[in-house]
């Protein structure tokens, strides 16, 4: 589980900002909202929805959780900057990104700083029972790039052999500057990982699932061609919110390479990057080496039944908020010992105000104490309310207009009542993050068209 991202230099985030997952304890409302930290005496929520005017910054939250992410599954760092680019001395300063986050009992947290083309600095470590990290490694450029192994940490880790053992062999390897130790331990075959360092890499890469506006899971497809319980499961309840839907099947479709996957075969590209790379998370198919002729291909085509008639359509003629769900179902379905995280740029985009809510309410109340978190930007006002989630879930990001800075604020840090209506006090500007307009003077100015006066009055040109 996410207990915590922060982030500093990246887009509209100068400033070190944290999005915190922490509980708080003043607040007894939604128990079931929570799910313990190990042995501490700490919660974390399971849900988070972010709300902020146009362009205050709540989508570069998302692209930074992305970023972060791509560079670990990638080794890469891009050579694009996006530091923060309203204040000088950023420009020459290093981006930073730290994930805190729960597997099993224990809080792990990663990090790592970059700059142009380098990575700068690099961490992992867990918390100790004083809620002290302990270090596993850590590298800074400014020491040649050295990687340091806290050997004496070793037993906490006792039964992971490869642990340690890992570790000392890479300090022994130079690390390229835009190498991340952590991305180069996830190229070794999984039994040599070591079980510490394996459960840290799923959950950075697999585990969390950071959506984009218009991205799709890539492996919701095959997911739901394999598991047949899955599949079903998503047909009822795309059913039941009258999408008019009553299952899901495929159809596999046999052929031949094309040239351009030949001609890629032929140089030595394994067939699943060469898939990707022509087809990257399509929404209407999957394909995959036919198992019975290794020169031929099946694409694995979804399509929709409709009653009556049972006619079936491709999915990718449905409408965006129907295929957006079904990329929703996997965090609901998902068994209660999974862990999962989620986090959907505008998750009201396409998708009606009620069933945003229906869904939230259903992954809030289900499988209490399940290890799944919900991480949403929205400017669905109908969602904000006391009786949906709990104060310290709901979060507000507003941007300074003198330094263009972006801020994070959470409701549980303003003093409200519990009966607030806590919509209207959002709409009324109480905890910030709406867009400020200007008059109807200032806009009625900016257009080259007469505008109709009201009361009648003759209009002005």
């Amino acid at each position: 589980m996410l207990v915590s991202f922060s982030v500093s230099n990246f887009r509209s985030f100068g400033e070190e900002q944290t999005l915190s997952m922490v509980a708080s304890n003043r607040l007894t409302d939604h128990p079931s909202h929570c799910v313990r930290l190990g042995n501490l005496e700490k919660y974390v929520v399971r849900c988070a929805l972010l709300y902020g005017a146009n362009a205050a910054g709540k989508s570069n939250l998302v692209k930074a959780m992305a970023f972060a992410q791509r560079v670990i599954l990638s080794s890469r760092v891009p050579g694009t900057a996006e530091f923060f680019r309203f204040k000088a001395d950023l420009s020459v300063a290093p981006s930073s990104f730290e994930f805190r986050f729960l597997v099993d009992d224990t809080i792990y947290v990663y990090g790592f700083d970059i700059s142009r083309n380098r990575i700068l600095r690099e961490w992992l470590a867990y918390l100790d029972e004083k809620e002290s990290p302990a270090v596993i490694f850590s590298r800074d450029e400014a020491k040649q790039d050295s990687l340091e192994v806290i050997e004496e940490e070793a037993g906490a880790f006792s039964e992971d052999s490869e642990l340690f053992y890992n570790l000392r062999l890479l300090k022994q390897t130079p690390l390229r500057h835009t190498d991340l130790l952590l991305s180069k331990i996830a190229a070794f075959p999984d039994d040599r990982q070591g079980a510490t360092l394996r459960s840290v890499i799923r959950w950075l890469t697999t585990d969390l699932e950071v959506l984009e506006i218009d991205h799709r899971s890539c492996d919701l497809l095959e997911r739901l061609y394999k598991d047949a319980t899955f599949r079903e499961f998503s047909g009822k309840f795309l059913n039941r919110v009258d999408t008019g839907i009553s299952s899901l099947s495929f159809d596999d479709v046999t052929r031949e390479y094309n040239d351009f996957e030949r001609m890629c075969l032929d140089r030595g590209v394994p067939f699943e990057e060469m898939a990707e790379s022509f087809y990257g998370c399509r929404g209407d198919f999957f394909c995959e080496v036919d198992p019975d002729d290794s020169t031929k291909m099946i694409e694995h085509r979804l399509f929709s039944c409709h009653l009556p008639g049972g006619q079936e359509i491709p999915f990718t003629e449905e409408s965006d908020g129907t295929q957006q769900l079904l990329h929703l179902l996997p965090l609901i379905s998902a068994p209660r010992e999974d862990s999962k995280v989620v986090v959907i740029d505008e998750l009201d985009r396409s998708l009606h105000p009620l069933l945003c809510w229906e869904l939230i309410d259903f992954f809030s109340r289900s499988c209490p104490g399940a290890r799944k978190q919900l991480i949403v930007t929205t400017h669905e006002s109908h969602l904000l309310s006391q009786e949906l989630l709990r104060r310290d879930e709901y979060w507000f990001v507003e941007k300074d207009p003198q330094t263009q800075q972006s801020y994070l604020t959470s409701l549980s840090d303003f003093n409200i009542r519990n009966d607030l209506q806590i919509r209207k006090g959002y709409l009324a500007g109480r905890f910030g993050g709406i867009p400020v307009m200007g008059s109807a003077e200032e806009i009625k100015s900016l257009l080259d068209c007469p505008v109709e006066e009201p009361d009648g009055a003759a209009p002005k040109s």
